[in-house]
């Protein structure tokens, strides 16, 4: 009956760290899969987040257009006489920096370097 008793309480001794073991086990491959999921919901974020600042962008895009096409029809012919002026001055302006970075760079020359030969 002893020995039937130490048996029983071997057994659930070792039954108890099979299950231990199990649940060691089982939580290892919960934590993996929670891993997993947590770096799918992350993703998922970053992806929502990427899409939410595009719509808005578009949607400040859009505003401002339309802001802009509401001054331009409250101008009168003078006023907008006045911006097609500087509209062009600023072309122009666009015109020459273009040129001006085409061009070479060319080595300034200064009148007292003209005094002074290089030795």
């Amino acid at each position: 009956m002893l020995e039937d008793l130490g048996k029983a309480l071997t057994n659930i001794g070792l039954a108890s760290v099979g299950l231990a073991a199990m649940a060691v086990e089982q939580a290892g491959k919960a934590g993996k899969v929670l891993i997993e999921k947590g770096a799918v919901a992350v993703e998922e974020g970053r992806k929502y987040g990427a899409e939410l600042q595009e719509k808005y962008q578009q949607d400040a895009k859009r505003r401002q257009e339309e802001r802009f096409d509401q001054q331009v029809s409250q101008l009168d012919a003078g006023q907008r006489e006045a911006l097609r002026r500087r509209l062009a001055e600023l072309d122009e302006l666009e015109r020459d920096v273009v040129q001006a970075a085409e061009q070479p760079n060319q080595p300034e020359q200064h009148p007292e370097d003209d005094d002074h030969p290089e030795l």
